[in-house]
């Protein structure tokens, strides 16, 4: 099945390069208060032709506050929204948590069904940045609010799987991991790949300005 996956990836990943720039899937991950959402939009801001997904946006369109009941429903729908505007010829930028392997490499094989690459992007900082910024936070809207308890942060921190899990397995050679310290403002390639130095550059300037 991965050989097979890889196949289909190489032949479309390689015509669609022929016919244009090529665009990027963007997953940005990391537990709550690092900085995802705001390095997120700074992103969407600032690379031409590239979408902002984000599940907590989703969530509201969606009318749906809670989770897990509701989670498959939003999951699909955020994949569903990734593959139309991957295939229409968008890059995409991603953003949530994204604490499991598992859906992680969902999100995946959603790029590599379109032809895509994707690059992780994870954000970083200590946990004493991220508890300080959680306790500063405001309450927000009524459906959807970010967590204002340390807790949430804990819970989180117990649950994350290391996105180096990720390359354990066979299949995900279209993927390129990123870590970004966004207290430290430090870029990490950590697992670069060929022909995506110049959107590596575009995130890394973006990311620091």
């Amino acid at each position: 099945m991965a050989e097979l996956k890889g196949q289909f990836f190489r032949k479309n990943y390689m015509a669609k390069k022929r016919l244009k720039k090529e665009k990027f899937l963007i997953l940005i991950c990391g537990l709550p208060s690092t900085g995802k959402t705001t390095l997120a939009k700074k992103l969407a801001g600032q690379i031409n032709q590239y979408i902002l997904i984000s599940q907590n946006d989703i969530r509201r369109k969606m009318g749906i506050k809670r989770m897990p009941k509701t989670q498959e429903k939003v999951l699909r729908a955020i994949d569903r929204l990734i593959a139309e505007n991957l295939l229409s010829g968008l890059g995409v930028i991603c953003e949530s948590v994204n604490r499991c392997s598992f859906r992680r490499q969902q999100i995946y094989g959603v790029a590599s069904g379109c032809g895509r690459r994707v690059i992780t992007l994870e954000i970083v900082c200590s946990e004493e940045t991220a508890k300080s910024r959680i306790l500063k936070r405001q309450k927000g809207d009524e459906l959807i609010s970010d967590p204002t308890d340390p807790a949430v942060y804990d819970r989180l921190k117990t649950l994350w799987q290391n996105i180096g899990v990720d390359f354990q397995y066979p299949g995900e050679d279209h993927v390129a991991y990123l870590q970004f310290d966004s207290e430290k403002n430090k870029l990490k390639r950590i697992i670069p790949r060929k022909g995506m130095r110049e959107i590596f550059n575009q995130i890394e300037k973006t990311l620091r300005s």
